[in-house]
């Protein structure tokens, strides 16, 4: 069975915790987007909700489907902010520009400073507080 998918999968290695009714366990998210992930480390059953706690951060999510050490999960919410969200984005900039999702703009290189406003004005030799 195929999925379609929202997102691009992005590979990522983040050591996350694994919170159910019963137990507290340790796994890992190999791969990421903002709607859901994979993790390896354990399986639950499928239709599972847990939550996954990474630095301060809890996600609810339902396993989609396991087998015995990986399953995929869905975020019951979109990611959209905290730590996990800020650990997609850094991956996904620093993939190459061919393996960026459509739509997404690519930055060829880093912005470059901002030039001193003079709105209008001619600009003065010299520094600040001394004339030359």
């Amino acid at each position: 069975m195929h999925v379609q998918r929202q997102a691009k999968r992005i590979e990522v290695d983040i050591p996350v915790a694994i919170v159910t009714v019963l137990e507290t366990t340790e796994g890992s998210i190999v791969d990421l987007t903002e709607q859901g992930a994979q993790i390896h480390g354990l399986g639950l059953p499928s239709g599972t909700r847990f939550q996954i706690e990474y630095r301060g951060q809890t996600i609810f999510a339902l396993c989609r489907w396991s087998e015995i050490d990986r399953m995929g999960v869905k975020f019951l919410f979109e990611l959209v902010d905290g730590p996990l969200h800020e650990r997609l984005m850094m991956a996904r900039m620093a993939q190459p520009v061919d393996d960026m999702p459509a739509g997404m703009p690519a930055m060829a290189s880093a912005p470059a400073p901002l030039a001193a406003r003079t709105f209008g004005r001619a600009t003065l030799g010299g520094s600040f507080g001394r004339r030359g």
